[in-house]
């Protein structure tokens, strides 16, 4: 993901967002259902989702339309980049 892109997502992590693909690591675990309220929230979770789930085919979507859908490397690039400030205001 390039800067650009990352600004524009930057831009809309208020957006409300949905997290759908993680998976439970632990034998016989449900996996979970994820309640997040905003994008930066989204990808604040994934990014402290591993170990204790699978992130491997994570997907974020916004309803925000100039937002990517965003997969695991896309959240750690951004969480590299912007960490916190993800869900601040």
């Amino acid at each position: 993901m390039d800067r650009p892109a990352m600004a524009s997502v930057f831009r809309v992590r208020h957006a409300p967002a949905t997290v759908s693909g993680v998976r439970s690591t632990g034998q016989g675990q449900a996996d979970p259902v994820i309640r997040v309220r905003s994008l930066g929230e989204a990808i604040r979770f994934v990014a402290h989702a591993y170990p204790q789930y699978d992130i491997s085919a994570v997907a974020i979507t916004s309803s925000d339309p100039s937002a990517p859908r965003l997969g695991s490397l896309e959240v750690k690039a951004l969480w590299r980049e912007y960490g916190e400030r993800l869900t601040q205001e």
